[in-house]
């Protein structure tokens, strides 16, 4: 991990419509995400595809994705979420700061 970045972990949960290749090009197209943004991605993770706990976007079920990612004070933590709420494949996404 870099001088002053903080380690962070990204949950993304995709339209269930994805599916096969579509789901390898969406994790290295988050991975992309993350770099483009300032972050240094350790790695990305294909949860697979769940049931909701309650409908979104008319949606029972979603594609799980998760990254972990270190942050530096550089990092566009705020253009990353502005990109991912643009997407209307990501039903939801959460960033949240991990312990080590």
């Amino acid at each position: 991990m870099a001088q002053g970045a903080t380690a962070y972990e990204i949950m993304v949960v995709l339209h269930p419509d994805i599916v096969g290749e579509q789901v390898e090009a969406r994790m290295a197209q988050l991975r992309g995400t993350l770099a483009e943004h300032g972050n240094d991605v350790t790695e990305v993770i294909d949860w697979g595809r769940r049931r909701l706990a309650y409908p979104i976007k008319q949606a029972f079920e979603g594609h799980y994705l998760i990254a972990h990612f270190d942050g530096g004070p550089d990092s566009r933590r705020d253009d990353l979420e502005q990109s991912l709420l643009i997407d209307e494949q990501v039903l939801r996404h959460m960033i949240i700061k991990r312990d080590r």
